[in-house]
């Protein structure tokens, strides 16, 4: 892999201000592994460095190493560095954050750009590989079984276990690195994909429930209402990944899970597609984004037929901009 000179490698070097890495809410794999890499790492540079979530770790991901030292936020504190990753801007973090610089680390097509330190890279196949060639450009033998577990996670998730369309040489030859300095591939896919709990099988049945196809079958999607997460006695994070189970119908171009947040007054949107249709576009519309075939947004009403009503006008929209037809 090919070292190269990244700025915020140099801007944290020298800098001795206290630093809050931030995941964004709700936060996924690559969040979650990314900013506790970079954390991990951080530390052991001896900067003053915290880690912040708005939500509770996800029980999928509770097995990344650290989890537990991650503070609730918002906290009231003053930070001199900010650093988001994974995400759009620090609108996606879900809190009041106070911080003087802010800097961004990640993989998504547009969003904010905050400073001359940010780094971003859309071909990359998830940003827990921007943060390990942050490292790369400062001191590679940093990296323990810790932190190559933290990023291995975040890159095995975020292609899918290596089958999405952002798995490419790269990737391999990234995750054989990451298992030679300790990440054990087995391990983290078991404790991500097989830990689901009796309650979330219940979840899912009632969610399997609301299944729908759409537009002759290009589209699919489920719903999954907030009694649902009573009456199986599981959380809003047992929602994670249900849209993939719309998305793995043949024929469907375009996947979507509305799942109602009531306390927020809006619906939660994630979106999936296979190949052809560019889901960002939908979910930037909407007021949210992503990737191309993984993005999503929120929509601010209480109706769940109003928000189904304007993500389908959306889709739609989009399929017919590619030309998508049955």
């Amino acid at each position: 892999m090919k070292r190269q000179s990244i700025p915020i490698v140099d801007f944290l070097r020298e800098t001795k201000g206290s630093i809050l890495i931030l995941p964004h809410e709700n936060p996924d794999g690559d969040a979650l592994g990314s900013a506790l890499a970079l954390y991990l790492f951080l530390k052991k540079k001896g900067k003053n460095v915290s880690v912040g979530c708005k939500d509770k770790i996800p029980h999928f991901l509770d097995f990344i190493p650290h989890t537990e030292e991650i503070i609730k936020i918002p906290n009231g504190k003053f930070y001199d560095i900010g650093i988001i990753v994974d995400s759009a801007g620090f609108h996606r973090a879900g809190a009041d954050i106070r911080v003087a610089k802010k800097i961004r680390i990640d993989h998504h097509i547009g969003g904010e750009f905050l400073s001359r330190y940010d780094y971003i890279d859309p071909k990359a196949p998830a940003t827990a590989s921007l943060v390990y060639e942050l490292i790369l450009a400062w001191d590679e033998s940093a990296i323990d079984k810790e932190i190559a577990t933290c990023l291995y996670t975040g890159l095995a998730t975020d292609t899918g276990f290596f089958r999405y369309s952002n798995t490419n040489e790269y990737t391999f030859e990234l995750a054989k690195r990451l298992v030679a300095q300790g990440a054990d591939p087995n391990y983290i896919y078991r404790m991500f994909s097989e830990r689901e709990s009796f309650n979330k099988m219940k979840l899912i049945s009632k969610v399997l429930e609301t299944l729908s196809l759409y537009e002759e079958g290009l589209v699919a999607g489920i719903t999954v209402y907030s009694r649902f997460f009573k009456e199986t006695g599981t959380e809003y994070t047992d929602s994670e990944g249900l849209v993939n189970y719309p998305r793995s119908i043949e024929g469907v171009e375009v996947a979507f899970a509305l799942i109602e947040k009531p306390e927020e007054g809006l619906w939660k949107v994630s979106l999936r597609s296979k190949e052809s249709v560019d889901v960002s576009k939908i979910a930037e519309r909407l007021g949210g984004g992503g990737h191309k075939y993984a993005s999503g947004c929120k929509i601010k009403t209480t109706s769940r037929e109003k928000a189904l009503n304007l993500l389908l006008k959306e889709i739609r929209k989009q399929l017919k901009f590619q030309h998508i037809k049955s």
